[in-house]
């Protein structure tokens, strides 16, 4: 039987929830994961160094996909099959390139967790977020901004002649260009012996200066009671999102607890192994009772290694069915990172480029081993199926340009001018959100229009605020400098801006900055008052319903809250989290009687953040002494 690959492009039909349009709101409030407190006593300074690097106050400039919500229906998605008739890999351009499905064709085996249906959740930078299959992260502590975003998608040319996936994008969090390309060498010496799907990574920096990088792949494995996952290291760098990380060992615990297993921990948890530093094959591999699996290793450049489980309490459970339907088996995520752990940024020089190779292959090994209480048996059952040698990553190929193009991402990268032969970004992709830019750089002027929709998109960096700073002056080009100054944390000069931006035109926009900038110096009636006219200027968007809703009640004032909801369309007020947020107001404002009821009927919060926890405190909250309901209880942790 041949083994030579085939590409073909195809169209995968999964019941979907769509992403949906993107809230126009910017992000301007310091949002992100605050950073955690890493053990000096068991931390390594370095991996502390690297914690202190590249560290952001919001995803600015990308806006939130929040316009998602529970109701599923059939949807194409565009799909590039590679089949050796060993194994077959289907990646989705249109989901960020996720590899959503690995089948070992000899056993009829899927080697990932492959989710039947497409569910977003609240769980990734920008919000949405899928679970299952390969997912690339780059950018920042998180699921990456380009996770549920379309990717460009090409045939290229794989180091042994035959056809490759290749994928790219340019991140504009850190103005880094990624680029993957996947293929299925014949079985030999560079696979293990057996079928493998190779995936070689590059990142390159174009700017003039050194650039934070974060990358992570992101492997979701089915879980049973019985997955084991293995990986060098005697010790891993632990939390259970507590805001603490420390060193644990990798062995049974006194009360006879495993963490290797992810489906006997009751908790929610991330394990970072602590893999010796010169490993030239980095591994990790999710073994099941029988000693099969998936084996997951590269080349030394992508270093660390991370286990994560969603815990077997009532919380953990509910999350993992959240994010597929009822009754889908529950799964682990097995991870590679350029650092140690997830807390860090290493330093990408200006100009230059890393690059590593990754390998995913089917694992049969002794499960006597495997499952053993000698970990070094363990492993080394584990270790012997690595591949013994390894694609050049500087093959020629990789620097062509691809075959024919497949599937088009987004025009940032053509607006950024940061095309190459192998990864280009061509004219064709610029649309509606590099429109008023272009026309900015190329007439020095922004059109403006009249400020009852809002801006199609942002930008970031010293280029645009000094052309906006010499275009003629609106409404709009000082909303723009304001969001600027305000991402950059300038606060003073963003107040003056929407000040400036006010005085032309009184937008909800700029009036929505202010009342954020207000909320950020701690004038909580004031922020609140102002959000609230904000809200009252566009009251057909439920995020800003929402985030006035916020502020009043972190200002204390629930009844004001509730009178803001008696004003609102229906469709806003039937919005999720602004039923949540009603029920919380009518709580704290003592309207037992209307809160009870909101919760009696039952209502879905489509974007709860992954480990808020507000619904079960809110139940609590109205109903003291009752369990709180399943469909409530998203607690991931003993707090």
């Amino acid at each position: 039987m041949s083994t030579r690959a085939r590409l073909e492009p195809a169209d995968l039909t999964l019941p979907t929830a769509a992403v949906g349009p993107l809230d126009p709101l910017p992000r301007l409030r310091p949002e992100l994961d605050q950073p955690y407190l890493l053990d000096p006593d068991s931390v390594p300074a370095g991996v502390r160094e690297n914690a202190e690097r590249g560290a952001v106050r919001s995803i600015h400039p990308y806006l939130l996909q929040d316009g998602y919500g529970r109701d599923r229906s059939p949807a194409d998605h565009p799909a590039l099959v590679l089949d050796n008739g060993l194994l077959r890999a289907v990646f989705l351009p249109g989901l960020g390139g996720r590899l959503w499905s690995l089948t070992d064709l000899r056993t009829g085996t899927e080697l990932l967790y492959r989710n039947p249906v497409v569910q977003p959740a609240n769980l990734a930078l920008r919000n949405a977020w899928l679970a299952g299959g390969v997912e690339w992260n780059l950018g920042t502590r998180g699921h990456a901004p380009t996770t549920c975003s379309p990717l460009f998608a090409a045939e290229a040319t794989a180091p042994d002649g035959g056809p490759a996936v290749r994928m790219w994008e340019y991140e504009r969090l850190r103005g880094l260009v990624f680029r993957i390309d996947a293929w299925l060498p014949e079985p030999g010496a560079e696979t293990g012996g057996g079928p493998a799907l190779k995936v070689r990574v590059e990142v390159r920096n174009p700017a003039r200066r050194p650039a934070p990088l974060y990358w992570w792949s992101n492997i979701a494995v089915p879980e049973t009671p019985d997955t084991r996952v293995l990986a060098p290291g005697e010790r891993a760098f632990a939390t259970g999102y507590e805001g603490r990380i420390g060193a644990v060992p990798v062995a049974a615990a006194e009360d006879g607890r495993d963490w290797t297993y992810p489906g006997r921990s009751e908790y929610a948890g991330d394990w970072f192994f602590d893999i010796p530093e010169g490993t030239p094959r980095p591994w990790e591999a999710a073994v099941e009772a029988d000693g099969t699996g998936l084996l997951h290793s590269s080349t030394a450049r992508l270093r660390g290694r991370k286990l994560f489980a969603w815990g077997v309490n009532a919380g953990g459970r509910r999350w993992a069915e959240w994010l597929t339907e009822r009754g889908n088996g529950p799964y682990a995520e097995i991870q590679g990172g350029v650092a140690q752990t997830q807390f860090e940024h290493l330093e990408l020089p200006a100009g230059a480029a890393w690059r590593w190779i990754e390998t995913y292959q089917p694992l049969a090994a002794d499960p006597a081993l495997t499952h053993g209480a000698d970990l070094d048996a363990a492993r080394g059952a584990v270790a012997s199926a690595l591949p013994r040698a390894e694609a050049d990553a500087e093959a020629a190929c990789f620097d062509a340009a691809p075959a024919r193009l497949l599937h088009t991402g987004s025009g940032w990268g053509a607006l950024a001018g940061v095309s190459t032969a192998a990864a280009p970004f061509p004219e064709e992709s610029l649309g509606a959100e590099q429109r008023p830019w272009r026309e900015l750089r190329a007439t020095g002027a922004l059109p403006d229009g009249d400020g009852t929709a809002a801006p199609v998109s942002y930008v970031t960096g010293e280029e645009w605020d000094g052309l906006l700073a010499a275009a003629p002056q609106s409404w709009l080009t000082h909303y723009h400098r304001g969001v600027l100054a305000h991402t950059a944390g300038r606060l003073d000069a963003a107040d003056a801006h929407y000040a400036a931006s006010l005085a032309e035109r009184a937008t909800p926009w700029a009036r929505r900055g202010r009342a954020l900038l207000l909320a950020e110096r701690g004038l909580l009636a004031e922020a609140a008052e102002e959000a609230r006219a904000a809200a009252s200027g566009a009251p057909g968007l439920w995020q800003l319903a929402a985030e006035a809703l916020g502020l009043l009640l972190e200002a204390g004032l629930p009844a004001a809250a509730l009178e803001l909801v008696d004003t609102l369309p229906t469709e806003v007020r039937e919005r999720g989290r602004v039923r949540m947020l009603t029920a919380r107001a009518a709580v704290e404002a003592g309207e037992l009687a209307r809160a009870r009821k909101l919760l009696e009927e039952g209502f879905e919060v489509p974007d709860l953040r992954e480990g808020e926890v507000a619904l079960s405190r809110l139940w609590t909250a109205a109903f003291p002494g009752e369990p709180v309901p399943e469909r409530y209880d998203f607690r991931m942790s003993a707090g």
